[in-house]
């Protein structure tokens, strides 16, 4: 079973077309306006009001007020049309205070204001005391009908009412306009060949679905999967070409025809039964929660819900069949006023679907996934970062928190201290705080078994060099336990462990656990970020910027190796061209002397912290960096290399790495800082005036990792 998505239309329903001149809809009648006109769609029923609106009166001032949560689809004809816009605050009610409205129409002389009841509920009739005083004034008022085109209260009083069509019934095109001022349908053009462009891929969907109902034994028949891509493919590149669209284009003949057989008071009785059965299953739920109460909504368009953790839902969902849309992405013009509520809207709202193709047992269907995604584990994860503590630890166990939500999890970090806590916050993860000691853990336990059942946490990762085998033994009966453990200087009573360096097989772990303990051991583990799997190609064309080297040396840099390797490069003739990009951590304890000593070097740039590792690799043409999982991220990026040693775990990386000269190995810093120093700068020489040695490089770090370690380790702890 599939729910969602664009709607499917069987072929055989489609004939040649009606005509468009008499067409009419009853749910577009109850405005009361003296004229409505039907278009191809509603961002173009927009643009037929402003036309007409700029004709009727020429000397409007053409300043909107709009809604700061809206799709960014509606400022397209406003932006045609040279209108500036000016956004007015939604709350997480969805709704307005007329007072806001009140004031910046006055204040910033608004010739138009544009408003949007949401989801089938009437959010304007707060609104509706203030409006009217507005229009009496001379100001206008668009009234946006796409979420709520049922609702009986909505558009009266407006001197435009705006929807879409294509939103509520299966119809490759249509939307439409009213209003009592002339309306210039002198300027639409014909939308046929636009409309059997759009009937493709919903006619395709048909298919699709049908195919998949005669599936036998779960077989696929041929070209099964590849036709959904494609008619998903097909209707993307037909949605932007609507966005790049500047005209407007009467309804098709094709879409008439549907409409005028479509019963839409039962599609509106079906939407509201839906509506209700879904409503009454997810609520209580505590991941996730409607946004309006159950009465407000008559027939809305979707049921809209705030999520904890939106995308991981929305993946989950689609993982069962299941397609909620994002209502809306940010649009250019309205980024930089979110915040506060509208951000919280953003970034929180899904929609569930609700329309009138389904009834009881698809509306079950929902329930049910969305009961399973409640009861996912809650996976704890206890790491630290700190002075000492590289911020290494918590980074690659954000890495793999962000795997566990796509799989439907929930994570909870826990850290000793709160130096973590803005890391881990940025990261949008949940965060507690022992506010115990970092480096003796096992003082910790009692606090820490009230969080696990207070959290009802039923895994732990512990990612800390500080846990001795007798904390693991102090947990046992309380969660499932898994350990990041690269050294092999204990055995750990434990149900998981990681090691994802190369060098695990210098250690009997195989022997050692008997097949007591999962082991997800080796290269196909590396916990990558995302965007170190994202191939990125440096601009040959733009601007040349010289060689570019990337300094990095973990959180902690107990030697301060970042600076040293500044100081010793910028007197080597050979590198005092080089463009070095010094990225120094949020607990770096020299960050300070790094960023004075970049005052006074031009060719120093520094990142506290860096917002975008990835991109900063592909431009640089080399890198220096600490053992670790960095160095496994620059093999990712394809970036040649000189590494050296500053902790004890870091002591095998040697010998994967220089191995077959995928990297150049600078020493043990900690022994020998200033030998430590000279040896990077001499690798970094090489590097500069060899190309070959470079490109060698570059294919052989290209084969040491495919960057899904993380989703593979999320996997099996979700497993456990």
């Amino acid at each position: 079973m599939e729910i969602g998505s664009i709607f499917e239309i069987d072929p055989a329903a489609v004939r040649k077309g009606g005509k468009t001149d008499a067409f009419h809809l009853v749910q577009v009648d109850k405005y009361g306006k003296k004229q409505s006109c039907f278009t191809a769609s509603g961002r173009e029923a927009i643009e037929l009001a402003l036309i007409s609106l700029e004709r009727e009166k020429p000397n409007i001032e053409k300043r909107c007020l709009m809604p700061a949560y809206m799709c960014d689809c509606v400022f397209l004809p406003f932006r045609h049309r040279g209108w500036e816009l000016v956004f007015y605050s939604v709350d997480r009610d969805l709704e307005t205070a007329g007072e806001e409205i009140f004031r910046l129409a006055l204040e910033c002389d608004a010739g138009l204001i544009f408003v949007h009841p949401y989801y089938g509920a009437d959010i304007c009739a707060g609104l509706r005391r203030q409006l009217a005083a507005l229009r009496r004034s001379g100001i206008l008022v668009m009234e946006d009908v796409t979420q709520s085109y049922y609702l009986e209260e909505t558009g009266k009083d407006a001197d435009f009412v705006v929807g879409s069509l294509r939103k509520w019934y299966a119809v490759p095109d249509g939307g439409f306009v009213a209003s009592d001022i002339p309306l210039a349908e002198d300027m639409l053009e014909s939308g046929e060949t636009y409309a059997r462009e759009r009937l493709g891929p919903l006619v395709q969907k048909w298919e699709y679905l049908r195919e998949k109902e005669r599936r036998t034994g779960g077989a696929l028949t041929a070209g099964w999967l590849p036709r959904k891509t494609e008619y998903l493919r097909r209707n993307r590149a037909l949605e932007n070409e609507l966005d790049c669209y500047q005209g407007v284009r009467r309804i098709s003949g094709i879409s008439a025809e549907i409409l005028s057989k479509v019963n839409e008071e039962e599609a509106r009785r079906q939407r509201a039964e839906n509506y209700h059965t879904l409503y009454d299953r997810i609520c209580g739920m505590k991941r996730l929660w409607p946004v309006l109460l159950r009465e407000e909504a008559q027939a809305p368009l979707y049921l809209p819900v705030y999520v904890k953790e939106r995308d991981s839902l929305q993946r989950f969902l689609a993982g069962h069949g299941v397609y909620a849309p994002v209502l809306w992405p940010v649009g250019e013009e309205n980024k930089d006023f979110l915040e506060g509520d509208e951000a919280y809207i953003f970034g929180h709202m899904l929609a569930l679907p609700i329309d009138q193709r389904y009834g009881a047992a698809e509306m079950e269907r929902i329930a049910e996934v969305l009961a399973l995604y409640e009861k996912q584990p809650v996976i704890g994860i206890r790491a630290d970062a700190n002075g000492t503590v590289a911020t290494g630890h918590v980074m690659r166990c954000i890495t793999i928190a962000e795997q566990i939500r796509k799989l439907g999890g929930q994570v909870l970090f826990i850290t000793a201290d709160g130096q973590a806590q803005d890391l881990i916050s940025r990261a949008g993860m949940d965060h507690v705080c022992l506010h115990t000691r970092w480096d003796r853990m096992e003082e910790e336990l009692p606090v820490l078994r009230e969080v696990l059942k207070l959290a009802g946490i039923k895994t732990l990762l512990v990612d800390s060099y500080q846990a001795a085998p007798a904390y693991f033994e102090a947990l046992r009966e309380l969660v499932k336990l898994v350990c990041i453990d690269d050294c092999f200087e204990h055995v750990f009573p434990v149900d998981a462990l990681i090691n994802y360096n190369a060098y695990h097989t210098r250690f009997p772990y195989e022997e050692t656990y008997g097949g007591k303990t999962k082991l997800l051991l080796g290269t196909d583990y590396v916990p990558l970020r995302e965007e170190f799997g994202v191939t990125r190609i440096r601009d040959a064309q733009g601007e040349d910027k010289g060689f570019s080297v990337l300094l990095s040396s973990g959180g902690g840099d107990a030697q301060n190796a970042i600076l040293g390797v500044l100081q010793r490069a910028v007197q080597t003739q050979e590198l005092k061209a080089v463009v070095f990009h010094a990225v120094v951590g949020v607990c770096h304890p020299q960050g300070d002397a790094i960023e004075a000593f970049a005052k006074t070097h031009e060719n120093v740039k520094v990142y506290r912290p860096c917002r975008d590792m990835a991109g900063l690799m592909a431009d640089c043409d080399a890198a220096v960096s600490a053992a670790g999982t960095m160095l496994f991220e620059l093999s990712a990026m394809g970036v040649p290399t000189v590494f050296f040693q500053s902790a004890d775990n870091q002591r095998y990386d040697r010998e994967f790495f220089e191995t077959e000269e995928r990297m150049l190995f600078a020493g043990d810093i900690r022994q020998d800082r200033d030998g430590c120093i000279e040896e990077v700068c001499e690798g970094l020489k090489r590097l500069v005036s060899d190309a070959a040695l470079r490109e060698r490089m570059k294919g052989r770090l290209a084969r040491v990792t495919d960057g899904r370690g993380a989703e593979r380790i999320a996997g099996e702890i979700i497993k456990l």
